[in-house]
């Protein structure tokens, strides 16, 4: 091996070690005072979840924590709220909380599910849950209120383009309603944007199928395909086409909720679309690792991160696996051989990391994916298409009733198609949890 290799492996494996132990810490100064009742003040930092059941859950940013007539001041801390209203919450909105301040359960055996790890991915520590404390009689009286503040032009802009997906989904909600507004609005923008209903979450993780309500490679690529061809259609210069592809991308990117499998679809994008500016081309497996390492240099906490891990293995298995199968002349041969291949191959490339978090393997999962990508793939490119028009005003109305009209059907057909493999005997097979040295065996 050249001396040049090992020197450069050694010093990203120490510049790991560093960003690793200065990023991360082990506790933050609300977790240190939780449990508690208080107030806290602060901002919206996440897109609110609304989990179906009257509970909205975000991350907040924590300015200032009132208790016991002690105020305190913060710079960087956060907390996930959790709190019981129908009321319409807003990234980057600022509130006053009423409720309190608590510590997240941790794992009473390692196959449990460790809330508190989970949340250290996201370098939060402590959990808000809100409520009246000195009011627990009254339950109308909400424990929240909005307050004034100023947002950055940064704020600004991300607020914009998170209304306008839910300006988008509005528009599709009066011809299309729940769970298929839910699977359009999680097929679109993903799981981390729009939140399907639980019971139908739970039809898809029977099915194998709930990674189709995440946002994923093939959404960025929709977004990429759709305006470098109907920009080359009005004969746009091409770096001129490129510059406003990478802008669309960056802007679906932000709509999404940032989860960690869109992230590296479009960073991967990026770079291929960079380097397309500057003629140079770029190694698939080389680009995937580089993409892994800047995600990991932002924030180390992301190789924890079940879809970080899921997103990197699959795309990972699939660059190294397909060309062993897709590899004919005739485009409708490799269609075909794509339609029936990715899902196998993909499936045997997660079933360990399945495994081993869930402690279960979906059975069914490569016949009901097989059946069901085909249906994905309409429901992604109407969904696209008509959220991109509908940025035109006049014609949003028309163009979403069209639309669904059509998808309404394909949608109900999907749903469906989950219940039936999902409610089949056997559909789940519950597991022991592996240890992380048969894991590493078996990719091995």
């Amino acid at each position: 091996v050249p001396a040049k290799i090992v020197l450069i492996w050694t010093l990203i494996f120490y510049l790991g070690i560093f960003n690793t132990t200065f990023r991360i810490k082990e506790t933050d100064d609300l977790l240190s005072i939780a449990p508690i009742n208080s107030t806290i003040s602060g901002k919206i930092i996440s897109i609110p979840q609304n989990k179906g059941d009257g509970k909205v859950k975000f991350f907040f940013k924590v300015e200032k924590i009132e208790f016991d007539g002690i105020i305190k001041n913060f710079n960087n801390e956060k907390v996930l709220v959790t709190i019981n209203s129908k009321d319409k919450f807003q990234i980057y909105d600022s509130y006053e909380i009423r409720g309190r301040l608590s510590t997240p359960f941790k794992a009473g055996n390692p196959s449990q599910f460790d809330y508190s790890n989970y949340l250290r991915n996201f370098n939060t520590y402590a959990v808000f849950y809100g409520r009246n404390p000195y009011e627990m009689n009254d339950s109308d009286v909400p424990c929240y209120t909005r307050i004034c503040s100023t947002n950055n032009f940064r704020e600004k802009t991300l607020q914009k383009i998170n209304n306008h997906r839910e300006e988008i989904l509005s528009t599709h909600a009066k011809f299309m309603h729940s769970p298929n507004l839910e699977i359009l609005g999680g097929i679109v923008f993903g799981d981390d944007a729009v939140t399907p209903p639980e019971d139908i979450k739970q039809s898809f993780v029977n099915s194998g199928l709930l990674h189709i309500l995440a946002a994923s490679g093939m959404n960025v690529a929709f977004i990429y395909t759709f305006f470098f061809f109907l920009l080359n259609l009005i004969k746009v210069p091409f770096r001129i086409n490129i510059g406003i592809c990478i802008t669309a991308v960056l802007t679906y990117v932000f709509m999404t909720g940032l989860g960690a499998s869109v992230v590296r679809a479009a960073l991967m994008l990026l770079f291929v679309l960079i380097g397309k500016l500057i003629d140079r081309d770029a190694n698939s497996i080389s680009l995937l690792s580089f993409v892994a390492f800047l995600m990991l240099l932002y924030n180390p906490l992301f190789i924890n991160d079940v879809g970080f891990q899921l997103s990197f293995v699959v795309t990972f298995g699939l660059l190294i696996t397909t060309p062993y199968f897709i590899k004919y002349k005739n485009r409708f041969l490799n269609w075909t051989m794509g339609t029936l291949c990715i899902p196998v191959i993909a499936q045997l490339w997660v079933i360990p990391i399945q495994i081993f978090y869930f402690n279960n393997i979906s059975i069914y999962s490569i016949f009901a994916n097989i059946m069901c990508v085909p249906l994905v793939s309409i429901i992604s490119f109407g969904g696209f298409v008509s959220s991109l028009i509908s940025i035109i005003k006049p014609l949003a109305y028309i163009i979403c009733m069209l639309f669904d009209f059509i998808l309404n059907p394909i949608i109900t057909l999907l749903i469906r198609l989950s219940d039936f493999w999902g409610n089949l005997p056997n559909s789940t097979l519950q597991t022991t949890h592996p240890h992380p040295l048969q894991v590493i065996l078996y990719y091995t």
